[in-house]
Parts: structure tokens; sequence; C-alpha cells
């Protein structure tokens, strides 16, 4: 694996070493540091961080760069390294970066950033952020700064207000289950949660998929960028209780939580998971290591807010941030005449920042249209990858028709039992409905609270839609299979698939009939019914819409009455 990879990138690297440069952002940190340590957060911090710079430059660094002054390597250095500091009766702030020139592949820069940020009486905040600049689409591997790391094993430090930890997070009670849900839940989560779980009845951390040292080893390479979690299986059950079987893990499978998780509106493939059998048939488990790394360390860079804490330097030194600027400058001018310098002295010195400043801009400008370069190139690659996506499931779409219809002539088609409750409702919506009625999250959290005293009628109107409307509408069986769709309807009772009510109403209702699929909102606009009495127990109600990119249904609510302006 290693040898094809080493190929493959010396081959790319040969293939494109004379085009346009291009940054590609790696990975971004933000962290809140914890104020009950001493000596000062803060200051231990930027010593964490002026060690690892020292050590990078391959120079002393000077005096009052250790004292937490503004310095500039830019002249001195093999690898260029600059800081600036601020320090009112407001806050502090000190603000560095350091660009080098990697070792492995020729052409390479990498260009690490840091800020730490302290408002006075408040928070002290970390930042890191991680940009590799290279040629063509050279992508080097994701991974944080050492620093990070150290910075966590040795403080106090917080990731979504959430402990920081170079370990996986043992979820191994209720308290602790109810600990998770509140992160995975929290509006404010900017970071991935990796849950890896265990057999149904284990509590046996080291029973993962991947052998527990791949676990820790995954932890320690997304610290301060993601959270990593082993949920036992016991817990798994209480997981599943509180966000439902759709968002759960278990049965050593392992699933990746984005932000922005929300189980009454989300969509189960928004947070993807990787079944055990998957992971069993390859040889090695790096490959998966690999994906996770890379997922949850790219997942960390789209997030434009961390400019607030990590503003570029042109923006430190723009009229937005005069203040930082200026006070930095007249630092430097006040030292500078105490020491008995010129007005000649002083302009020059005046001359410099000035040219330093044009210097830091371009440098900047050119980062910048490198940086638009690469999201063109991940937009193009993303439109290509949706539209291959399509192609494939188009392609399997037409193969289960075709395995289906052949199983239907043959005689071997057979038609599932209909359960006597709502029990295991997702399980067998996923056995027998998938490929042509997909079920929202959003339904089965409305069916878990049915009232309904028809369950039969519930499962039977699912498969009136696979059998029936579905194939009608993929333009199959034509009028006959039209006459046979309305006669089994009025058998079971039910009316046609009607509007859920006129068009210059749907507006008034809020988000009621509106649910998020594939990334857009979507009306249910359609719905099949029996009863007019508004009894939660005598009235059934099945809100859909028809997907024409996918050719099937999509169920947003059942079996009760949706609520309207009247209603």
């Amino acid at each position: 694996m290693t040898r094809n990879t080493t190929k493959k990138t010396s081959s790319t690297t040969r293939e494109y070493k004379q085009s346009k440069p291009i940054v590609h952002p790696i990975s971004q940190v933000v962290l809140k540091l914890s104020k009950d340590d001493t000596p000062s957060v803060f200051e231990k911090a930027r010593k964490v961080v002026l060690m690892w710079m020292k050590q990078l430059a391959g120079v002393e660094l000077p005096d009052k760069a250790l004292r937490g002054q503004s310095f500039n390597l830019d002249e001195d250095a093999a690898q260029p390294a600059e800081a600036v500091a601020v320090d009112d009766e407001e806050f502090r702030y000190w603000r560095a970066r350091i660009r080098a020139v990697g070792k492995e592949v020729p052409g390479r820069t990498w260009i690490t950033e840091i800020a730490i940020g302290e408002v006075k009486k408040g928070p002290v905040t970390f930042c890191s952020r991680l940009r590799c600049r290279t040629h063509g689409i050279d992508i080097p591997n994701r991974s944080i700064p050492r620093f990070v790391r150290e910075l966590i094993q040795n403080q106090t430090t917080y990731l979504d207000e959430h402990p920081a930890s170079t370990s996986p997070w043992l979820i191994d009670s209720q308290d602790k289950v109810d600990m998770l849900c509140k992160l995975l839940t929290s509006p404010d989560r900017r970071s991935e949660v990796l849950v890896f779980s265990l057999l149904k009845d284990s509590t046996d951390r080291n029973q993962t998929a991947l052998l527990y040292q791949d676990v820790e080893d995954i932890a320690g390479k997304t610290a301060g960028a993601a959270h990593v979690a082993v949920i036992t299986g016991p817990a798994s059950f209480w997981l599943s209780d509180r966000v439902g079987e759709e968002f759960s893990v278990f049965q050593q499978a392992v699933r990746t939580y984005r932000p922005g998780f929300n189980p009454n509106i989300d969509e189960p493939f928004r947070h993807p998971w990787v079944l055990p059998n998957r992971i069993h048939e390859q040889e090695d488990d790096e490959w998966l290591k690999n994906l996770l790394i890379s997922g949850a360390l790219r997942g960390s860079i789209f997030h434009n807010d961390i400019e607030q804490y990590l503003p570029p330097f042109t923006k430190i030194r723009s009229l937005e941030n005069k203040k930082i600027r200026r006070i930095a400058s007249e630092s430097n001018q006040n030292t500078q005449r105490k020491a008995g310098s010129s007005d000649a002295d002083l302009l020059k010195l005046a001359e410099q920042e000035n040219a330093q400043m044009k210097k830091d801009h371009e440098k900047e400008s050119e980062t910048f249209n490198e940086l638009l370069d690469f999201a063109e190139t991940e937009k193009k690659e993303a439109l290509e990858e949706s539209a291959q996506f399509k192609s494939q499931n188009s392609f399997l779409r037409e193969r289960v028709k075709m395995l289906e219809e052949k199983l239907k002539n043959e005689g071997r088609l057979i038609q599932p039992e209909i359960p006597e409750s709502l029990d295991n409702f997702e399980r067998w919506c996923h056995e027998n409905l998938s490929g042509s009625v997909e079920i929202h999250n959003r339904a089965f959290r409305s069916a878990k609270d049915s009232k309904y005293k028809d369950t039969s009628l519930i499962f039977k109107a699912l498969l009136l839609l696979r059998d029936y409307y579905v194939p009608m509408k993929r333009g199959e069986g034509g009028e006959n299979l039209k006459k046979e769709f309305k006669s089994k309807c009025s058998e079971l009772g039910i009316s046609e698939p009607l509007p859920s009510f006129t068009s210059s109403r749907y507006g008034e209702e809020g988000e009621t009939y509106f649910i998020n699929y594939a990334g857009q909102k979507r009306l249910l606009g359609l719905h099949l019914k029996k009863g007019n009495s508004r009894s939660v127990q005598n009235c059934f109600r099945l809100y859909f819409f028809w997907d024409d990119d996918n050719e099937n249904v999509v169920v947003g609510w059942l079996p009760s009455h949706l609520g309207t302006r009247i209603t």
C-alpha cells in the first residue's frame, strides 16, 4: 500500500510540477483553554508553540519572541516565521505564522498559523490552521500540528465545550449517553464525532471492529479537530432510544456524526457509517483509519467563523484591525526613541514597516487566489462525483427492477408478513421497501408515537405504494396497473393520492409540511387518507412526495393528521 501511494505521488508531482500552485486547506483547530491551570494558560500555550517553531525554523528565536513580543525571522531562518503580539487593557492576542518547505515531496510548502486570544476575565481561545501550498492536484495527507496534541495532553482544553482528549471516550452508562446526545445535538458543535460500537452485549472496549490501538491512533491524530468515542453494546440501545435506530450505531459499526445533527429533521445518510462486514473484508485496517482521519480533518476546514479567531495577517494590519497594528507599531517606535534613534532612523523604520505590510499583503493575496483555485477544483470534483453517483443509482435501480420482475414472473416474489405492532417498524421498512419507498426519519419518529388503532393498515398502505404507485409512476404496467392501483385503494378504504392542500395555502403552514431531503427542502405535497375523524385512533394519513431523480416515493409523515391553520 505504501509503495503504491508513493509511486502515485511521485508520478503526480512530475506531471504537475510546472502547473499553477494551489493552497490546500489541511486542518483547523479551535480550542478553549481552562484558566484553572497555572501558570498562565495563555503564556503556557504560547511557549509550547514557540518551542515547536524553534525546532522547525532551525535557528534560535530572538529574545523578544521568547518574551511574547512581535518578531520576524523572514531573513534569518530557513523556514520563515513571524508573530504579532498585542496586550492592552481589554484583551491579549498573539498571532504567529511559519512557512516550512516540505522535505518528502519537492515543491510543497507547509503554512501553519496559530492564534491565542484572551479577553481579560474571560476565556482563552487557541486556534491553529494548517495549509499546504503545492502544484496541481498533488494533495498531501491530512494531519494536525504536533503542538496541538502536546497542548491537549498538558492543559485542560475544550472542543465544542466538551473536554478534548488524545484518547477515545468510553460511553458505558446512561449518563454518558446523555452527554453524548448533548454533544451530538449541540447547534454550536463544529467538529465531527466518530463513534466505534461494540458487539450487542459487550462492554469490552477491545472488541471494536478495528483493533483498539488503531482507535487510539485515530483519536490521537484527530485530537483538537474531532471527537472519538467507543460505545458499549448496552449503551448502543440507550442511544437508539434517544435518537432512533436510524441514527444509532451498534454491532461493531463505526459512525461519523457531522455538525448540525438533528434526529427530528435530519437524514441518516448525512451521518455515514461503515458496517463491520466491510471492515472485516479488508486485508488490513489502514484504509479505514486513513478514511476516518482524513474525513474528520477535512470536515474541520469548512468553518468560516474561524476567521474571528484566526484572521489573516493582512486583516490584522488592515483598517478593520488598525488598533492592533498601531499598538505594535507605536510600541516598536517608542522603543527606538528611548534608545536615542534619530528622526532619520525612525523614518527608515516606518518605511521598513510599510514595505513589510506590502509584502504581507502580496503573500496573502497570492494565498487567497490559490484558495479560490482550490475551491473551484473541489466544486468541479463534487459535481462530477454527484453525476457519477446518480448514474450508479440509476443503474442499480434498473438492476433491482429487472430482478424483481424476474422473481415476480417466476412466482418467487414473496409478499412480506404484516406485523401486529410497530415495534420493529424501521427494520421492516428497510427490509421490504428499499429501492421504491423511502421513509424519512421524521416519519419513523412520528410512527413511534402512533395511536392509530389499525396498525396493519400502515404496513398495507406502504406496500400499496411500493407495488402499485411506484411502478405506475415509473411508467410500468400501463392502464392495467392504474386500474389495479385504484381497485386496491378502494379495497383498503384509502383514497387515491390527493394534494395535501391547495397550492395557494401551503406556505401558510410554516415548516409543518416540509422535510429536508438530499440537501433540499421538499414539500409533502401528496397524501393517502382514510377516515375524516380528527381522533388519532381513527384518522389515518400518509404524507409523501414523488422524487423524480431517484424515481421513488419519500414518506415524510404517518399515520396521524398533520396540523393546518384550521386545526
